[in-house]
């Protein structure tokens, strides 16, 4: 097949291939939505064995249009892990959860709710002293009459929180948490996802334990990248990240 003789030309076709390529993706999305809604919980979501199977027929596929296997191979499964996570942001409204600003008076349960899922983090990094858990629920009241937590909610029952605060257009990500028999089913993705949502934010910006493997896997996974590392203590490491943001 003869192409295009010069490097613009080259781009030019590229950035045309691009375009079809992004307007399949978002059909994708549409159907990744669609399929997150009858799904009935995080692991019929993650489905390992599809996952392979379509990795599998990629490769098969680049195979035969002679482009490389492993390459594609890579592509699709980054491409996937993104459709995951909308897939579990999905799934958990489906599944009866309702994110939206946390109600007055819900400090307490949000309180309770941060304590339980840092007492891990804090045993990960032998410092029962971390900010989550010494906060007093007069700290967390006035975060919440101040607009600045949004809420998971199943039925009156608190099962998620996430703070953000924004300033100049940054908007500062913390306090993600989970009730831990809600975790792995799209909660975290789907406060994530409302967070990022705030009015007026145009970059946000978040902070995580070097150690803290999971939460770097889903902030990656939500479009976070790596901006420095910040040495605070011996045992801590903490790795800044950030995204850009549609507004």
């Amino acid at each position: 097949m003869t192409g295009p003789a010069d490097l613009a030309s080259v781009r030019a076709a590229i950035d045309r291939l691009d375009d079809d390529v992004v307007a399949l993706l978002a059909r994708r999305e549409e159907l990744v939505r669609a399929a997150g809604r009858l799904k009935a919980d995080g692991a019929a979501v993650r489905a390992p064995g599809r996952v392979e199977q379509v990795v599998a027929r990629a490769r098969e596929r680049a195979t035969a249009h002679g482009a490389s296997p492993e390459a594609v191979e890579r592509v699709y499964r980054a491409m996937i892990a993104a459709f995951v996570d909308l897939e579990l942001a999905t799934a958990a409204v489906a599944d009866g959860v309702v994110v939206g600003p946390a109600a007055p008076g819900s400090a307490g349960e949000v309180l309770t709710l941060q304590r339980a899922a840092y007492v891990t983090e804090a045993q990960l990094y032998g410092d029962p002293g971390i900010p989550p858990l010494t906060e007093t629920l007069e700290e967390v009241a006035a975060a919440v009459a101040a607009g600045t937590v949004l809420t998971a909610t199943v039925g009156p029952r608190v099962v998620g929180a996430v703070r953000g605060e924004l300033a100049g257009g940054v908007l500062s990500v913390g306090r993600l948490v989970v009730a831990p028999d809600r975790r792995g089913r799209g909660v975290g993705t789907a406060l994530l996802a409302a967070v990022e949502r705030t009015p007026g934010a145009r970059r946000a910006v978040l902070f995580t334990g070097a150690r803290s493997a999971g939460n770097l896997r889903l902030y990656r996974r939500a479009g976070y990248r790596e901006e420095r590392r910040e040495r605070v203590s011996a045992g801590l490491e903490l790795v800044h990240l950030a995204k850009d943001l549609p507004g």
